[in-house]
């Protein structure tokens, strides 16, 4: 078998295939507790103590992800013969999808720590990913229109997660004394810091911060009767059936949906 390093063959990888930045990132995010180590040195071993390990830092679906970029690089190492052996990242993961995320659904007054932050309130009443809220260049914040949105749009910054997620998510009335005051992240993940420490600073379990206020949004959707069709445009979730696909949602009923949010 090769000796070639974890890093080398990722790298080789990279340049082999168009891959999306992303792609890339999460091999690295995945590989990281493994060091230098060469490729031929990952056995069933290595694989249970990076389980292991890993699980006391992650939460559970998290882990999955990282063991699922680590399988789809071997299993392109493999293709490309700089591996001869078996897979040993194939089964690493059964058994750790726990449940799907529901987080406990709290009202504004729970956030009362967060009231002025910008983040929050736009977070609070958009539905936004924080990547996409704490990405976003000035001129994506539309303010002189009779609607006034945030225009989504994949950036150098940041892409968005998939292609529904280009979208026009009208501003409520609430949020727009805030939206002069957003900055955009510099850091690589725009918001992810300022997600973990809402979660530290709100209690919240592992694995929840600013992505339970995506739930939250929907529930209150939801109690005020808006339909799916109309929650997929302002979430950038691809709808669920055929039907739902037919037909345009307009800024404008969106914007009358959103505006049943108190």
């Amino acid at each position: 078998m090769t000796s070639m390093k974890l890093t080398d063959l990722m790298q080789e990888m990279k340049d082999l295939y168009p891959i999306e930045p992303s792609t890339y990132k999460n091999w690295l995010k995945a590989a990281g507790p493994l060091g230098d180590i060469k490729i031929s040195d990952v056995d069933k071993q290595v694989v249970k103590r990076y389980r292991m390990l890993q699980l006391k830092q992650w939460a559970p679906t998290t882990l999955t992800t990282r063991i699922s970029s680590l399988k789809g690089l071997w299993n392109k190492a493999i293709e490309w013969e700089m591996y001869d052996g078996q897979n040993p990242w194939l089964k690493a993961a059964k058994g750790l999808k726990n449940r799907r995320r529901d987080p406990d659904f709290h009202p504004w007054e729970y956030y009362e720590y967060y009231h002025n932050d910008p983040y929050f309130v736009c977070l609070w009443y958009t539905g936004m990913r924080i990547s996409e809220i704490a990405g976003i260049y000035k001129e994506n914040i539309v303010t002189d229109a009779e609607i006034p949105y945030f225009d989504l749009v994949h950036q150098p910054n940041r892409k968005l997660k998939n292609d529904p997620s280009i979208r026009k998510v009208p501003i409520h009335p609430a949020c727009l004394p805030y939206v002069e005051r957003l900055y955009l992240s510099k850091a690589v993940e725009p918001g992810k810091s300022w997600s973990d420490n809402f979660r530290k600073n709100m209690k919240l379990p592992l694995g929840v911060g600013a992505h339970s206020l995506r739930h939250s949004f929907t529930s209150r959707m939801n109690e005020a009767g808006c339909l799916d069709r109309i929650q997929d445009e302002l979430l950038g979730h691809a709808p669920a059936t055929l039907t739902g696909r037919y037909g345009k949602v307009t800024l404008e009923m969106k914007y009358k949906e959103i505006l049943k949010l108190k």
